[in-house]
């Protein structure tokens, strides 16, 4: 370009007679170049400027542009109470206007925490009810001057301390402040520097016991921990959003004081909110906080009570010993009926008592009980006692009592009538008259009764009976003769009848014996004519006898024609009564029998 101009410059000085259209050419040429020139050095700068002016001059640009900012603006500045301060007129009236129109959005947002609220201060006010309560209870039987100076003498304290500790109500001794997130203490003040406590030590236990809570018994998210207590003291915690307040109380607080701290502890977070929130260890910015704390270093002392009648002392005493008194007499009278109730039992035959008690509001009592006893529900009523107050528990055994194991003996062995049974040491004595039979069977079924060992028969042994009463039979014969008279019949038919029976208790026994038929004959003749005579006559008898249905018994026979004659003599009667035919048993022994297979 500068060569371009030094070349016109040559042009001008050369030709100073140049004509004007020459120089209108040359004149545009020159302002085309320049405007060329001014666009490349200006043209973007213009531009921005227009775009910057139609920015200003249009709303809708502008709103665009701060819609992108204000979140960012908002976050930068959520620290700053202004920002609050300028927010709270527009959000007040937004939710104003939107309760108005429509209150139902915000009652469905409140609900999940109206609802954990409201149940605290309900459960805070009734412990606040129940507290006033048992204060008023126990101090409407307060003691004594006179009572304290006895406590004074008798625990070696001193009389001021004893009265301290009647008539102070409670009193606050520490608060502490404890950061939340970290459970460090901020800030402490007490009534008394010699009763502080270590704070820190304080302020450990507080969170690693809402901890160990909040762990160990999964607690809801909303729950705090509201108060700890051991012995004479407390320990009240209000919890907030950044921070903690907790007072030592020695006494018993009241509900009201809960309200107290709970009231501390919300000044303190609007006063100091940014300074709980951005808490990163220095703790000297809340030191403004400690007036506040101070505030609920509070002291309540008891109300001095009237003195109470001593009418109404003496009504209450009177009162007291009679109801005593009353409750004493039944409880005796009642254990007494028992104990006799127990006594009776004791002495029953075929009851034995292992247990007695008491249990759930009831007498009990467990044993054995025999089946022949006398039931103990019958025995209640006769000691003053009421069924439904004995609880009884019994199990079945077989008692060993003389009179049971008799009564269990008739009912097995139904003896006949005019047969008793009697027990002792293990032997069941039968006394009377039996059959026979009865006989055999009893002694053989006796031993399966609990107790008994062996049946004794009073009377003579039954087969002992039939051996001496067949042995006392004969067939008689005529003279010189073997054929049974007619006549001897009838005596036949009783012989066989006695074998039959003997037959049935030597089956009874599992035992055998042996029946010899002997024929004898008068001195008259030869012993050659004799002795076949008396051999056939035993013959004749056995004959006349069922033996295949005396399966016990075996026979057998012999003749000793006038050997062995029944009765000595040579008269007529004599020889008479020697013409006949007799019967030997022999029973098998016993002991042998048993150890055969």
């Amino acid at each position: 370009m500068a060569d371009a101009n030094a070349g016109r410059d040559r042009e001008r000085a050369g030709d100073g007679n140049g004509n004007r259209h020459g120089a209108a050419n040359g004149d545009a040429a020159d302002h085309d170049s320049f405007s060329e020139l001014r666009s490349l050095l200006v043209g973007p700068e213009r531009r921005e400027l227009k775009a910057l002016q139609a920015q200003l001059h249009d709303p809708s640009i502008q709103t665009r542009d701060v819609s992108r900012v204000l979140p960012d603006a908002i976050a930068l500045r959520a620290t700053d109470p202004q920002l609050t301060k300028a927010l709270a007129p527009s959000v007040e009236s937004a939710v104003t206007a939107s309760v108005r129109k429509d209150p139902r959005p915000l009652a469905d947002a409140l609900f999940p925490v109206m609802g954990p609220a409201i149940r605290k201060a309900i459960a805070h006010a009734l412990a606040s009810m129940m507290e006033s309560l048992n204060r008023t209870v126990e101090h409407s039987v307060s003691w004594r001057a006179l009572q304290w100076r006895w406590t004074a003498f008798r625990t070696g304290k001193p009389f001021a301390e004893i009265v301290l500790l009647n008539t102070l109500e409670y009193r606050v001794d520490q608060v502490f402040l404890i950061h939340a997130e970290t459970g460090l203490l901020l800030q402490q003040v007490w009534s008394d520097a010699g009763a502080a406590r270590d704070a820190d030590q304080v302020s450990a236990m507080l969170t690693a016991i809402r901890d160990f809570v909040r762990d160990s018994f999964k607690t809801r998210d909303g729950d705090t921990l509201d108060a700890l207590r051991v012995g004479d003291l407390s320990v009240i915690v209000e919890q907030g959003p950044h921070a903690m307040l907790a007072g030592v109380v020695h006494g018993t607080p009241p509900g009201t004081l809960q309200d107290l701290f709970q009231d501390a502890l919300e000044r303190i977070h609007r006063q100091f909110g940014e300074e709980l929130r951005t808490f990163s260890g220095d703790a000297a910015p809340l030191e403004r906080a400690r007036p506040i704390m101070e505030g609920c270093l509070v002291t309540q002392f008891r109300p001095r009570q009237q003195s109470a009648s001593y009418k109404r002392w003496a009504a209450v005493a009177a009162l007291a010993v009679v109801a005593l008194s009353s409750w004493a007499f039944f409880a005796w009278r009642e254990r007494r009926h028992w104990n006799a109730y127990i006594e009776r039992l004791r002495a029953e035959p075929g009851i034995v008592v292992a247990s007695t008690g008491r249990r759930g509001g009831k007498f009990f009592v467990s044993g054995l009980r025999d089946s022949l006893a006398t039931d103990p529900a019958t025995l209640v009523a006769g000691v003053g006692l009421t069924p439904a107050a004995v609880d009884g528990r019994w199990e079945p055994y077989q008692s060993l009592e003389p009179r049971f194991v008799a009564e269990r003996a008739r009912d097995l062995l139904r003896p006949p009538p005019g047969v008793t049974l009697q027990y002792r040491d293990g032997v069941l004595t039968a006394a009377g008259s039996a059959p026979n039979r009865w006989i055999v069977e009893s002694e053989r079924i006796a031993p399966a009764i609990a107790g008994v060992r062996r049946l004794e028969y009073a009377g003579a042994n039954p087969l002992a009976q039939l051996k001496s009463a067949i042995e006392g039979l004969s067939v008689q014969f005529p003279k010189g003769r073997s054929e049974i008279a007619p006549d001897q019949r009838d005596r036949l038919r009783k012989i066989a009848g006695a074998l039959a029976e003997l037959n049935d208790l030597l089956r009874v026994e599992n035992r055998r014996a042996r029946i010899e038929i002997t024929g004898h004959t008068d001195n008259d003749g030869t012993d050659s004519e004799n002795a076949p005579l008396s051999h056939a006559r035993a013959d004749a008898v056995l004959a006349l006898i069922p033996v295949d249905t005396l399966d016990a018994l075996a026979f057998s026979i012999r003749g000793v024609s006038s050997e062995f004659p029944l009765t000595p003599g040579a008269t007529d009667a004599d020889k008479q009564r020697n013409r006949r035919a007799a019967f030997r048993v022999s029973l098998d022994d016993a002991a042998q029998r048993s150890s055969q297979p």
